[in-house]
């Protein structure tokens, strides 16, 4: 009774078998890493983008309505209370949010607010928004907030009664570093000078491993000067 050949791998295939698996195995890591990379990097780059637009949104609806009177009630010249390069404080007569009603007064919740940078206790740089007590976060990881306010010409003003409009422009950064595609796709190095609408750095270059985002846009005081 004859028995089958039944010959066993030799070392030298099992070898090989073990290579091309192993090959196989870090192609397929490679490929998934690549892709929770892009993942990664895709989303940082998102939600920056998503939250500095919705907080440049906010800023752009109060603006429109500093200054809004329409019982003729609040001093002449209240809309503009404080107009400086990195901060702004504007009144409005919205009423006290329930009945949406004017009233005659800025006491009421989110008739002052005050847009301004603060940083928290880990050192970053956020988008304040106080509406009396303490500043808010609209947006956080913002570098840099910047306002020109401009004459009804469009020429930059400093006179409070002569402001018609007002230049925003703000640079939002990611919130995780980009360096060496540790969790994001590729290195990075932010070399840029983020300037406003008028030519002005308002954040120098960086030399760091951030993605930055700036965006800037002019607001009509509609309420103001009328």
């Amino acid at each position: 009774m004859k028995h089958a050949d039944n010959k066993g791998f030799t070392l030298i295939e099992l070898l090989v078998a073990m290579a091309i698996a192993s090959i196989v195995m870090a192609a397929v890591v490679s490929a998934y890493q690549l892709q929770v990379r892009g993942k990664n990097t895709q989303e940082a780059l998102t939600d920056m983008n998503q939250t500095a637009r919705a907080a440049l949104e906010v800023i752009t609806n109060e603006i429109r309505s500093a200054g809004l009177d329409p019982l003729n009630a609040l001093p002449i010249g209240a809309g503009i209370m404080t107009a400086a390069a990195n901060q702004l404080r504007i009144i409005m007569d919205i009423g006290d949010g329930a009945s949406l009603q004017s009233d005659g007064d800025t006491a009421d919740p989110n008739e002052d607010v005050t847009y301004s940078l603060y940083v928290d206790g880990d050192g970053n740089r956020h988008l304040g928004r106080n509406t009396g007590g303490g500043n808010q976060p609209l947006a956080r990881n913002v570098d840099a907030l910047d306002f020109v306010y401009l004459d009804a010409s469009g020429n930059p003003t400093g006179i409070l009664a002569n402001i018609r409009s007002i230049q925003v422009t703000l640079v939002a950064r990611a919130g995780e570093m980009a360096a060496g595609g540790v969790g994001f796709v590729g290195a990075h190095t932010d070399t840029t000078a983020y300037q406003n609408q008028q030519g002005t750095e308002i954040l120098a270059a960086q030399n760091d491993s951030y993605r930055r985002l700036l965006l800037t846009t002019t607001i009509q005081c509609r309420n103001i000067g009328i």
